[in-house]
């Protein structure tokens, strides 16, 4: 009778303990899922407990992928959702590519081998111009074509720097608009940092006459002077204004500054002044390309006239350190 008795409260616990199920919380008998760290009294209770895979909405069994914040069971339902930006082909692996002002694209590998746009840099599958240049859909889409149009913007940019700075809209400055070939032909004596993507160029060609006055004395002037800018065709229309409103203050310095012997300090100040402007206009987002820019004399300099501006407050008395 005794060891009856021992039997009875040593099998107690053991019935207090049977498993309940993680999912449902019923007392499982027979048979059961056992994970590390749960019990499910059926697959129905388990499959719960799985992920949904936003391709299928199914549960993910068998694998789980994750991409871009989101839950796959397979690569097939990954392509079902996320689509190459080039091709718009399925993804099944791809490449995240980020351009220079910090937007990304999400592309093939076969796409990410594709020449890259003159002015995102970001992939494209369409047909190279005939001076070189591949131009994506975004871009062709925002490209300013007109020649009317050009010259309408350019007018604006030189008024409203006018307005801003203090910059002279009076003289006469020549603007001719031509394509990467001719433009690389023009700029082949300037400095060009290796990768880089030509814009623009301003030029300033000045004959200086001398003269003697009524004293007797010798004075020198200008007796002519020639400003031309160069500006590429088909440029999209944010980055027009940036471009224009650099060559610009070139021609800015050139009248109030003279030659500048340093050119990290001059392509800096331009580039300021045309960040300056961006974020005038609502284009402040084509400033993270300055500000990433790892040449010495464009990303450098530029960081170094940004940063007197921030001490002197006033794109005038940064000029000062204009050498």
């Amino acid at each position: 009778m005794k060891q009856k008795l021992l039997l009875i409260l040593f099998l107690t616990p053991v019935i207090l303990a049977a498993l309940e199920c993680s999912q449902c919380g019923k007392r499982i008998y027979g048979r059961y899922i056992k994970t590390p760290r749960s019990v499910f009294c059926s697959k129905r209770c388990y499959r719960k407990t799985l992920p949904r895979c936003a391709g299928c909405q199914g549960a993910c069994e068998k694998s789980v992928l994750t991409f871009m914040g989101k839950t796959f069971c397979s690569k097939e339902c990954m392509g079902d959702v996320f689509k190459c930006a080039v091709c718009r082909q399925g993804l099944t692996s791809s490449v995240t590519m980020t351009s220079p002002t910090g937007e990304k694209m999400i592309v093939c590998r076969r796409c990410s081998r594709l020449p890259s746009c003159y002015y995102c840099v970001f992939p494209t599958d369409a047909t190279p111009r005939a001076d070189g240049r591949s131009i994506c859909h975004t871009c062709r889409q925002s490209a300013v074509t007109s020649r009317q149009e050009v010259y309408r913007i350019f007018q604006e940019v030189r008024r409203d720097l006018a307005a801003m700075f203090g910059y002279d809209s009076k003289h006469k400055i020549q603007l001719h608009i031509v394509d990467a070939a001719r433009l690389r032909k023009l700029s082949k004596s300037t400095y060009s940092p290796a990768g880089s993507r030509r814009m623009a160029l301003m030029t300033y060609y000045k004959e200086v006459t001398e003269r003697r006055r009524f004293s007797g004395k010798k004075e020198r002037f200008i007796s002519a002077e020639t400003c031309r800018i160069y500006v590429l065709d088909s440029i999209p229309r944010t980055m027009l204004y940036d471009t224009l409103a650099h060559e610009l203050t070139h021609d800015h310095l050139r009248h109030n500054v003279g030659n500048v012997k340093d050119l990290a300090s001059e392509e800096g100040f331009c580039e300021l002044a045309a960040a300056l402007y961006n974020v005038q206009k609502g284009n402040r987002h084509l400033n993270r390309t300055k500000e990433a820019n790892t040449d010495p004399v464009y990303g450098g300099g530029y960081r170094k006239m940004r940063n007197i501006y921030q001490k002197t407050g006033s794109l005038r008395k940064t000029m000062r350190y204009v050498r």
